[in-house]
């Protein structure tokens, strides 16, 4: 495999956060959550592979069409939304128009989820958002402004920036299978839900894909 030198160098950091943030989960396993350190060295080393050459509309309506749905549900329809727009020879952007409405429903989606893609098009449009704006803001900023948009709240975000941003310290509240999942975890440990996911700082995002992994 042929990597450029800022392909490779971007692997290295990658790979080496993956196993520096494995040797801290399972330290903190074997010190208070016997439980995470038999999760974790079930899964192994987890990298978070962000998808190169992404474009930040794709990501952005990715997301809301995963908003409250099953993976396999979301995969589905998303798989119709793509094919969709190949069939049509035009971009996934361009299909998200008011023309196509009845194509887009047909697709699976619901009419809220369509007005979100659409604020979120608008917002791609104006300026207002870009992938290098997102990836330059500091965290707290960058949740703002995509909660600024309509229909998108902080698991959207959360998402976006732990799947497409590839950051390494996000944790969601409001993620239902992680709340269930450390819940679990934590049941006979010495410590809470809560301070788990303080001790795993910088690496809150590595927790959340493993419970993801071992939950699915």
């Amino acid at each position: 495999m042929n990597y450029s030198t800022s392909n490779f160098s971007d692997f290295c950091y990658c790979s080496f956060m993956s196993k520096e943030a494995h040797k801290k989960l399972i330290k903190i396993g074997n010190l208070y959550v016997p439980e995470l350190t038999k999760i974790v060295i079930q899964n192994g080393i987890i990298s978070i592979d962000v998808p190169k050459n992404l474009d930040v509309f794709d990501c952005f309506a990715q997301t809301v069409v995963e908003q409250q749905l099953s993976y396999k549900a979301a995969k589905s329809i998303w798989s119709k939304v793509t094919d969709s727009a190949k069939k049509m020879n035009i971009k996934l952007i361009d299909y998200f128009d008011e023309k196509n409405f009845k194509l887009i429903r047909n697709n699976g989606l619901s009419q809220n989820k369509i007005k979100s893609i659409m604020g979120a098009k608008e917002a791609i449009n104006n300026g207002s958002i870009s992938m290098n704006i997102i990836q330059e803001l500091p965290y707290k900023e960058y949740k703002d402004l995509v909660k600024s948009l309509w229909g998108f709240g902080d698991w959207s975000a959360e998402m976006i920036a732990i799947f497409y941003l590839g950051r390494t310290n996000v944790w969601s509240d409001g993620d239902l299978m992680l709340k269930k999942g450390i819940e679990e975890i934590c049941e006979n440990s010495s410590i809470t839900p809560h301070e788990l996911v303080e001790l795993v700082d910088p690496f809150q995002s590595y927790l959340a894909l493993h419970i993801w992994r071992h939950k699915d």
